[in-house]
């Protein structure tokens, strides 16, 4: 529960950081994983790389198009494919808070020096890996 706890913790403080964005912190992880992509990704990519369901995605990207900061194209390989890219607008609202997210963290993070940094990002990918596989 203590993993749950933390977890809530640092969703809230970024939740409060993301509302002067009008972003939740999964469509600015969403917006994020769009502005990170050099060519438009379908939904279901996004959603694995967020592990994610695809209607979670679905949700998420909606709220995005409505704010102006991405949109659905159809794929030009497949018509039955959506691709979802990030608009002008999303790109400059996600260089305007990844900055401050990352500044942050980066104060929270400062009560662990380099070395519990490093044993705590790996435990956590240990983690995400073997519950992503027990699925």
């Amino acid at each position: 529960m203590n993993l749950v706890f933390t977890a809530d913790l640092l969703v809230k403080n970024i939740a409060g950081l993301l509302q002067p964005f009008d972003l939740t912190p999964a469509s600015g992880l969403v917006l994020s994983a769009l502005a990170d992509s050099e060519t438009p990704l379908p939904p279901n990519v996004i959603a694995d790389r967020l592990i994610i369901t695809r209607a979670t995605v679905t949700g998420l990207i909606d709220s995005l198009e409505r704010r102006g900061y991405a949109k659905r194209n159809p794929s030009l390989s497949d018509r039955r494919m959506i691709m979802v890219e990030i608009t002008e607008l999303g790109r400059q609202v996600a260089d305007a808070f990844r900055p401050v997210v990352h500044e942050h963290q980066k104060a929270w993070f400062e009560v662990l020096n380099g070395q519990e940094q490093e044993a705590l990002i790996e435990s956590l990918q240990r983690l995400q890996t073997s519950l992503r596989d027990s699925d």
